[in-house]
């Protein structure tokens, strides 16, 4: 049988790509010759088409012209309009017979100073202009013309030679043209001047095209008539397809007995190779041809001669091979620093390199055949067996194929953390176990003083630390006035060194915390709507000393997850205080929350210099920042996208960014998403609710108030702030409050129009007012207060009351 690629195969394929091509280049060839042929022989027709077409128009034309001569000829029109009260009745007929089955739209009469006398009763006359008769009147003779798409005929009515008025006649030159030209089945274009054309179709594409102009002797000569004709070379194909499937359909036949006879020539040629190839493949040397003194007796000779030095070099290679693989393998074993042990399937050992000698204070000779055990305490050394037969027994593998750190023992007793890392192998087929140790001791020892030196900074010098910034923020608050400009300014700065001081090491702190696992969380479920609007409300300050705006999106109502919210808002703030610090004056940063998939995605985007192309890989690194000069210019440790991160990872989110330089940065993360339903609310347990905190709005536009209300109920409920009607729409619109705190005397007017807003229905009210209204207010209001602060602390009880009575509620209800 033949392959794919033999050489009879190919040799028949080239034989047909020849045959194949030649037949290509013989039809295309003769293709080329019958279109040429057939294209002049219809250019020549679309010739007289064209000829046909122009004479047709105009004679149409002459018609027309001698139908408005007759009538202005005759005696009646004469009469008429010399007797012009009693011509009126047969000029409306005569000029209904000029435009009725004909291709005149429009015909006037017109007196010898041009002005209309009758006209048809369709239409009206401000097309006739003193230009289209002067001429007439003027000679006494008839004329045609053409505006704007328009032939005009114009004939004179003389008595006793002197013109008393004439007859004019409107023809749409596209009505002349589609009556004239009906029935052609061709693309044409007709221009008429340099500024009209009638167009009924175009051909696309490649096309030919004929042009006619009007012979002199024509009226439409007067005009430059052209007539043009165009086709497609598609239409040349579809004439000749015929001629040319017949042709192809020969060739293909012809084709046929061409392929056999070079499939049998090329087998007849590729035979004796096929044979000496079989040969060559079974393996059995010396290979002998079938015929002798020939190429194939050659070819045969020099595969055995190849084969015969081939297979003593390979002897040679191998050998040598085996002796350097075996001499390199064993160096490396007994030169790496760290212990490599190996096991076999019943935990035997079966090697123990030098360093592993040195580790534990045996010899290999006193180990190898021993178990493995001796090297572990006491309590790892009896589960040890047992977990091996589980493996083997197919149970899955604990540390097998990674690492973990484990108590060794050495021979002397003594014990030590180590780093431990197992691998799987097989030699000569049976399997073997590797185990890569290191002494970790050191390390371990490192990381207590590490701790216990972060124990002593939070205490040492957090304490004394923040003893200092509030000494000198009671100095700089109550004795600025008093205090010279130069060490007001020495204050200044000593104030603001020590707060950068207090938040490095806060977030070393943080750091520490992380790594090593003391961080603890308090999940609850929240709603990120608030969050995020606390966080904004939270930072505005810090974004108007820079001045930056800020805009917050939110594409999602009830946007709930179970997080921590005081660390989320530790998240919050980083991201929106860089967003800030790096935003250029009066730009803006904004805050966009929406669904993604079973997440939700919070993004923080500002407008500043963007992140170098180079510095993104590190920039969740720790004590990283693009700029080192960034670091003076803006302030900050660089630990707080690392902690971020952390944070966020925590909760199963993912914390990311992109950037162009120059364009700003975007940086987003996600969270889980928690299902909104009643259904699992009904699931919650009595703790779950005590642990969801509940939601209050103040809607006030006095900053004082706001601040006080948040400092006074912070610990109760998570407050948010509306200033104006439409920032209250938003927020009751996208989540439910149990409280609502409203000033009704807000500035914009709309306190009155929120109390009555559908939108408070579901929700507990406390009214804050200056003075007293004299009106009913909504079962909704609980309380009224008169905005004074000997009233905050009454205002205080009444939030807990309220607030308790929602939360036992709540509890009822689920």
């Amino acid at each position: 049988m033949l392959t794919k690629n033999s050489i009879a195969q190919r040799f028949s394929r080239s034989i047909l790509k020849l045959l194949v091509a030649f037949f290509v280049f013989v039809v295309s060839a003769t293709t080329v010759i019958e279109v040429m042929r057939i294209e002049r022989q219809f250019k020549s027709h679309l010739e007289d088409l064209a000829q046909s077409g122009l004479n047709a128009l105009n004679a149409e034309l002459n018609v027309q012209r001698r139908g408005v001569a007759r009538t202005a000829s005759s005696k009646l029109s004469i009469n008429s309009l010399i007797d012009i009260d009693g011509g009126r009745a047969y000029f409306h007929h005569a000029l209904d017979d000029l435009t009725l089955f004909n291709t005149v739209e429009d015909a006037l009469v017109f007196d010898y100073a041009g002005n209309t006398l009758f006209r048809h009763h369709h239409h009206d006359t401000d097309w006739l202009t003193p230009s289209l008769v002067n001429d007439t009147l003027n000679t006494a003779e008839s004329v045609i013309k053409f505006s704007n798409g328009f032939f005009y005929i114009v004939e004179p009515i003389v008595y006793f030679d002197t013109v008393q008025g004439g007859i004019i006649t409107r023809i749409p030159a596209n009505i002349l043209i589609q009556r004239v030209l009906q029935d052609t089945q061709h693309a044409f274009i007709i221009n008429i001047g340099d500024n009209w054309k009638y167009i009924n179709s175009e051909r696309q594409g490649f096309k030919f095209t004929i042009t006619k102009e009007a012979k002199k002797e024509q009226v439409l000569s007067d005009f430059n008539v052209s007539l043009t004709y165009s086709e497609s070379y598609l239409f040349l194909i579809n004439e000749i397809t015929p001629w040319l499937t017949s042709l192809s359909l020969l060739g293909l036949l012809a084709l046929v007995p061409s392929i056999v006879i070079a499939r049998n020539l090329g087998r007849r040629m590729a035979d004796p190779i096929s044979h000496l190839a079989t040969k060559v493949k079974s393996g059995k040397y010396p290979i002998s041809a079938s015929q002798e003194g020939d190429e194939i007796a050659m070819l045969a000779d020099a595969f055995n001669d190849a084969t015969e030095k081939l297979d003593t070099s390979n002897k040679l290679d191998l050998q040598a091979e085996r002796i350097s693989g075996q001499s390199q393998l064993l160096a490396i074993v007994d030169t790496v620093v760290d212990c490599i042990i190996t096991i076999d399937i019943k935990g035997k050992i079966a090697s123990f390199n030098p360093a592993a000698e040195s580790l534990f204070g045996y010899r290999a000779s006193d180990v190898i055949g021993q178990n493995v055990n001796i090297l572990m305490p006491q309590k790892e050394a009896s589960e040890h067996d047992q977990y091996l037969e589980n493996y083997l027994q197919g149970s899955p593998a604990k540390i097998i194929g990674m690492g973990r750190e484990v108590i060794a023992k050495r021979k002397d007793g003594s014990e030590f953390n180590a780093d431990l890392s197992i691998s799987e192998m097989f030699v000569s087929g049976e399997k073997r176990f590797t185990g890569v140790i290191r002494d970790i001791t050191e390390r371990k020892r490192h990381d207590q003083i590490k701790s216990e030196f972060i124990a002593t900074v939070s205490h040492e010098l957090r304490t004394p630390l923040t003893s200092i910034r509030g000494a000198i923020g009671l100095v700089l608050g109550k004795f600025a006035d008093q205090i010279p400009e130069k060490s007001h300014r020495m204050l200044t700065m000593a104030l603001r060194n020590c707060e950068r001081l207090t938040l490095l090491i806060n977030d070393i702190l943080d750091i520490e915390k992380f790594e090593s696992g003391q961080m603890t969380f308090n999940y609850s479920r929240i709603n990120l709507n608030a969050l995020i609007r606390r966080a904004i409300e939270d930072n505005e300050g810090f974004a108007k000393q820079h001045l930056v705006n800020m805009h917050f999106e939110s594409h999602c109502d009830n946007a709930f997850v179970n997080a921590d919210a005081m660390r989320l808002q530790q998240v919050m703030a980083n991201l929106l205080s860089n967003a800030i610090k790096y935003s250029p004056s009066a730009g803006t940063v904004s805050v966009s929350l929406h669904e993604h998939s079973d997440d939700y995605r919070i993004d923080v985007t500002d407008h500043g210099p963007g992140i170098p192309t180079e510095f993104h890989a590190h920039i969740f690194e720790r004590f990283s920042q693009a700029d080192s000069t960034d670091t003076r210019r803006v302030g900050g440790t660089g630990l707080g996208l690392s902690i971020s991160q952390a944070i966020v990872e925590r909760h199963h989110g993912k914390l990311n960014f992109y950037s162009v330089p120059g364009e700003g940065a975007t940086f987003y993360f996600t969270l889980p998403a928690e299902p909104c339903d009643q259904t699992r609310l009904i699931r919650h347990s009595a703790l779950d609710i005590s642990d969801m905190r509940q939601q209050v709005l103040c809607i006030d536009d006095d900053d004082h108030c706001i601040e006080t209300l948040r400092d006074m109920l912070t610990t109760y409920a998570d407050i948010s702030h509306a200033f104006s009607f439409d920032s209250a729409k938003l927020a009751l619109n996208q989540q439910f409050f149990d409280l609502v705190i409203l000033n009704i005397d807000i500035a914009d007017g709309s306190g009155e129009k929120l109390l009555q807003s559908p939108l408070l229905k579901d929700s507990e009210i406390i009214v804050v007012m200056q003075e007293d209204i004299e009106k009913v207010l909504p079962d909704q209001v609980k309380a009224t207060f008169y905005k004074s602060p000997s009233s905050i602390k009454r205002l205080k009880n009444e939030v807990r009351l309220i607030l308790n009575r929602s939360h036992k509620k709540r509890q009822l209800n689920a």
